[in-house]
């Protein structure tokens, strides 16, 4: 489906009707036509974002998605980046591919990663981002989806939201007071706070699905979700990848504890050497914008690892970058996570490795719940002697984003 700039008036919005949306946005994209520069769009107003998005996408500009909560360290190097970079081509879509009613987004650059590795900016179109949507739909079923979007717009997993619902024919609203019948998104941090709550929980359990990704769910949180019997779908993607591109359906999840991922759409997905995963899909980025060009004829080589297994389905084992090595000795901070989460009393894990002059990194685990008084004691039964925590940190609120990734406390 082209973008039409009329599909914007029809109610598919909760809280804006179709027609006071489809006027903001032809209002706004008069004021926006004619400029090269990615127009950027920096809003936590789910409503003004939609609008400035649509916008930008009617009036035939690149579009730069800025996160409002980064720090002067991200927004320096997001400026940097936008300033060094040089426009699209306006090959990145053909012309074959353009408007009746507008001239469609030449490149949607969506901002990953953070202060440890930089900013980097994924250049996605409309076309990517189309496909992606698309081969969700279908792995569905193909009825249409609606959404309940509690997750960011400025990141991929919230604006894919927003666009399966646009493209799908269906609605979306920013919050989850209703959830029946609705495709919710979660990352597993959200999904474990929602099980202390019998009430979110019941609603929980009537939404069309819950996809859970943009961090490994631990299988103490999984086993909760099958024994409550809501509709979890794992599912694994990136950025670059225009969010998920394999998932685990529902009854599988419910069925095997051990069930692999299944390709979303056209996804290819394959093993390197190494072990790393590499991607293949029509909805996989064009490359970093303002970055060294890069080879994608053989798909996208990530930074997870994993294995497919006999029936030809993909397991996520983790990522290259989450292994400790401390004083020499490699740690799976997943072990630890699971053996620490054993101990009754325990809510939430997260273990990682942290810099130290001595070792070189200190393995250290965050975790909510009760107080451990014995917990040396406790995780000897369980690990060998280099892989217990150097410390182990009571938190109220595990130090993560809104994707689930660590941000280091202040």
């Amino acid at each position: 489906m082209e973008f039409d700039l009329k599909s914007l008036g029809r109610d598919w919005i909760e809280g804006i009707s179709g027609q006071e949306l489809l006027a903001r946005v032809q209002s706004e994209a008069k004021l926006i036509q004619g400029q090269d520069q990615p127009l950027v769009i920096e809003q936590t107003d789910p409503y003004d974002f939609t609008v400035e998005f649509f916008a930008a996408v009617s009036a035939g500009r690149s579009i730069a998605l800025a996160n409002p909560n980064w720090g002067a360290q991200e927004r320096e190097q997001f400026t940097a980046l936008i300033g060094l970079g040089t426009p699209p081509p306006v090959g990145v879509i053909s012309s074959a591919t353009r408007l009746k009613s507008g001239r469609q987004a030449k490149a949607i650059l969506i901002p990953t990663g953070g202060t440890t590795n930089g900013i980097k900016l994924a250049t996605h179109n409309w076309g990517t981002l189309e496909v992606a949507c698309k081969g969700v739909q279908q792995f569905l079923g193909g009825a249409i989806i609606n959404s309940c979007c509690v997750l960011p717009l400025y990141h991929v997993s919230g604006l894919i939201q927003l666009l399966r619902a646009y493209h799908s024919g269906g609605y979306i609203r920013f919050d989850e007071d209703e959830v029946e019948d609705c495709c919710l998104s979660y990352v597993p941090t959200q999904l474990s706070r929602a099980l202390f709550d019998k009430k979110r929980i019941q609603a929980l359990s009537t939404t069309r699905v819950i996809f859970v990704g943009g961090a490994p769910m631990p299988e103490s949180l999984a086993a909760a979700a099958r024994e409550l019997k809501l509709p979890v779908m794992p599912v694994y993607g990136m950025t670059e990848t225009a969010a998920m591109v394999a998932a685990i359906p529902v009854e599988d999840f419910f069925a095997d504890s051990r069930a692999g991922a299944l390709p979303i759409g056209d996804t290819n997905i394959e093993i390197d050497s190494s072990g790393r995963i590499r991607i293949q899909s029509s909805a996989l980025f064009k490359g970093y914008y303002g970055g060294e060009p890069l080879d994608l004829a053989r798909g996208y080589l990530s930074g997870d690892e994993g294995y497919i297994d006999e029936n030809e389905r993909l397991h996520v084992t983790g990522r290259i970058d989450r292994l400790v090595i401390s004083g020499g000795e490699k740690i799976d901070p997943r072990e630890v996570e699971d053996a620490v989460s054993a101990i009754a009393g325990v809510e939430e894990v997260m273990a990682l490795g942290l810099p130290d002059p001595e070792w070189g990194q200190k393995l250290v685990v965050y975790y909510t719940g009760e107080e451990l008084v014995d917990w040396k004691e406790r995780l000897k039964e369980q690990l060998a002697t280099y892989k217990l925590p150097q410390e182990m940190l009571r938190v109220d609120r595990l130090p993560l984003d809104e994707k689930g990734k660590f941000l280091r406390p202040s």
